[in-house]
C-alpha cells in the first residue's frame, strides 16, 4: 500500500508508478494485483493536504529486497507513505 501526492499531474505519477513497478522487478518482485484507488480522504493531514492518491500492489516475492525497495521509496518525494504487510497463505 502506498500513498501518493494527489496534485502529481497524470503524467507524472504514470511515471512515478512505473518506476516503482520497475523497482519492484529489479528485486524480482512479482505484482499480482495493481489496484489504483484513486484520491481519497486521508485520516489526518499528510504535508497540509486531507487527501492522498492510494495505490494497492499484491506482490509475491522469494527474495529479502524489501528493505532496499523500502530505502528506494522513502527517497522519492512525491511517496508520502508506503506499508509492506506479509499475507498468511
Amino acid at each position: 500500500m502506498m500513498i501518493i501526492d494527489p496534485t502529481l499531474s497524470d503524467a507524472d505519477r504514470n511515471t512515478l508508478l512505473q518506476e516503482v513497478t520497475d523497482e519492484l522487478s529489479s528485486h524480482q518482485a512479482k505484482i499480482l494485483v495493481d489496484d489504483q484507488w484513486g484520491i481519497k480522504n486521508l485520516a489526518y493531514k499528510i504535508r497540509a493536504s486531507a487527501t492522498g492518491y492510494y495505490v494497492l500492489y499484491t506482490l509475491e516475492s522469494e527474495g529479502q529486497g524489501f528493505f532496499e525497495i523500502a530505502k528506494s521509496f522513502n527517497m522519492k518525494k512525491a511517496i508520502w507513505r508506503h506499508m509492506f504487510v506479509r499475507l498468511e497463505d
